[in-house]
């Protein structure tokens, strides 16, 4: 399987948040050196699905042109909390990789937690203050997230790219529900079932992330998907 890039986007569970190191000990890092691959990580702690998407996809475009290079790259997609968003502010923020936008983390019910410290924004809200005229169900947040998986997948598809999902955390109060009419659209046999941070148990950093350990485990993990046989063969069908 010729790997040059790994391309990962998530959450906080994927930037490493809690590591001393988080670029050299996040588990991108460890599975990008099993492929003797180059290590793409543009995942941000708090964000939303859409920011993945949106940011995975302004990734593509800026290297659609480039050659081969989409088809040696193996993109691994981390799935947060469907219940945060983004939002569009006029004003200009630069993010942790240098990028400047006017998209801000949010959350459905308020203007963005991201502000609540920072008064990066004179709108901010009080972060208890939700206002629940606007937080969807756990149904509807979760076909908001599946159509952007639907979307990816189908590009992915479509153009012979080598790709994985896999959700950084599963639980009551911000689950991905897969028995809703969008998720019978997704293809589950891309999806790596068992959670990140579930994978951890105890073995947390101070800040309740998984800690160095569990990301050498988790690249392993996901080394021995990528390469098992049943993905060998789907990768297989693209070519």
């Amino acid at each position: 399987m010729n790997i040059k890039y790994l391309y990962t986007n998530g959450c906080s569970y994927s930037a490493g948040h809690g590591l001393e190191n988080e670029v050299e000990e996040r588990y991108s890092k460890f599975l990008a050196d099993k492929f003797g691959a180059e290590d793409i990580n543009e995942s941000e702690g708090g964000g939303s699905n859409q920011r993945i998407f949106r940011t995975t996809y302004d990734w593509i475009s800026k290297n659609a042109r480039k050659p081969n290079k989409l088809k040696d790259t193996v993109f691994v997609i981390q799935l947060t909390y469907p219940v945060r968003n983004e939002i569009w502010v006029d004003r200009i923020w630069r993010d942790d990789y240098g990028n400047t936008s006017h998209w801000f983390g949010a959350q459905f019910g308020h203007d963005g937690y991201t502000a609540w410290e920072s008064h990066e924004r004179d709108t901010s809200v009080d972060k208890d203050e939700l206002n629940y005229n606007y937080v969807p169900d756990d149904v509807t947040s979760s076909d908001i997230s599946w159509r952007y998986v639907i979307s990816l997948q189908s590009f992915f598809k479509s153009n012979n790219i080598r790709y994985i999902f896999f959700e950084g955390d599963r639980n009551l109060d911000g689950m991905l529900h897969r028995t809703t009419k969008m998720a019978k659209l997704v293809d589950f046999k891309y999806f790596y079932d068992e959670p990140f941070l579930a994978s951890a148990g105890d073995r947390l950093t101070p800040c309740h992330h998984p800690n160095v350990d569990v990301q050498i485990e988790w690249a392993d993990k996901l080394y021995n998907y990528i390469n098992s046989e049943e993905m060998t063969y789907l990768y297989g069908e693209w070519r």
